[in-house]
């Protein structure tokens, strides 16, 4: 109510500006009050605008009043919920209380809240290892990445190689391929220890690694070489790239499964409230 309120005091605030404004058209050197002035009429339209604001500005006013009202009884409101404290501990606490109660009691509620318990216990510990397999994927695709850009370097100095960049070029281009092995390694790292998460989920996952790029040390040998390095480059990038949507499309599926397990997991807290504030449980 209070916004509503605040909404129509800006839109009258407007229509009261736009009230003065006509009236000062009609005391100000302007054609509204020269057009007037030589219609004789002047006066009789200068109360009419007159009559219009003290019209706008008695609703402004008013809802200035109202607005002014709604907001310290928001603050009043808002101080008496501070002092009363959060009720969230001590609705848990007699939840739980009463829980205790029903399940000791032997009513056909007990069984039904056992049951949810251990869903929601298996739910709880799935979804912690979800999460880990969850953040170590993020970790392999982001590698992953790293290794696509590090081959990206490598084939560009490839190329300007080949077309005669030099000695100062190949030796360029086999640091930029030592580096897309180093980077390969640490994604494959990444990609085992994926891997062991997903086992761990007793998820089955189809993800290869990637092939060492071969590097030779004679740098004398560019005619061949280069052929076969330049070969190997576009091959671990084609390899790189398949391999990330297999990540990607295994991560969207645990992304999936996780949503689905914070929906059932909110349906069973749901349920055990509903059997918890239902129940009619007494101690004797």
């Amino acid at each position: 109510m209070l916004g509503k309120e605040r909404s129509r005091y800006n839109d009258l605030k407007k229509q009261l500006a736009l009230e003065n404004k006509d009236v000062e058209r009609l005391d100000g050197f302007t054609l509204n009050n020269l057009w007037h002035t030589l219609r004789g009429n002047k006066e009789i339209a200068k109360r009419k605008e007159q009559e219009e604001y003290l019209a706008a500005k008695m609703k402004f006013d008013a809802a200035g009043t109202t607005v002014a009202m709604l907001e310290t009884d928001l603050t009043r409101l808002e101080q008496q919920l501070t002092a009363m404290g959060d009720p969230e501990p001590e609705y848990r606490q007699a939840m739980q209380a009463k829980e205790n109660i029903l399940l000791a009691s032997g009513q056909p509620e007990a069984g039904h809240l056992f049951d949810l318990s251990e869903k929601a216990g298996k739910l709880k510990a799935g979804q912690k290892e979800l999460q880990e397999a969850i953040n170590a994927g993020e970790k392999a695709v982001a590698a992953l990445s790293n290794v696509k850009r590090s081959l990206s370097n490598a084939e560009s100095w490839g190329l300007f190689d080949i077309l005669g960049g030099g000695l100062i070029t190949t030796a360029i281009k086999h640091s930029r391929i030592g580096d897309a092995r180093d980077k390969v390694e640490q994604a494959q790292n990444m990609l085992c220890i994926f891997n062991r998460e997903l086992a761990d989920l007793q998820q089955h996952t189809d993800i290869i690694g990637i092939s060492k790029i071969s590097i030779a040390a004679d740098f004398l040998l560019d005619g061949l070489f280069d052929i076969i390095v330049q070969f190997q480059i576009n091959a671990a990038m084609n390899n790189t790239n398949q391999l990330q949507k297999k990540v990607e499309y295994v991560m969207q599926h645990l992304l999936e499964v996780q949503e689905q397990n914070q929906m059932q997991a909110l349906r069973i807290d749901n349920e055990r409230k509903r059997i918890i504030e239902n129940a009619n449980c007494t101690t004797e």
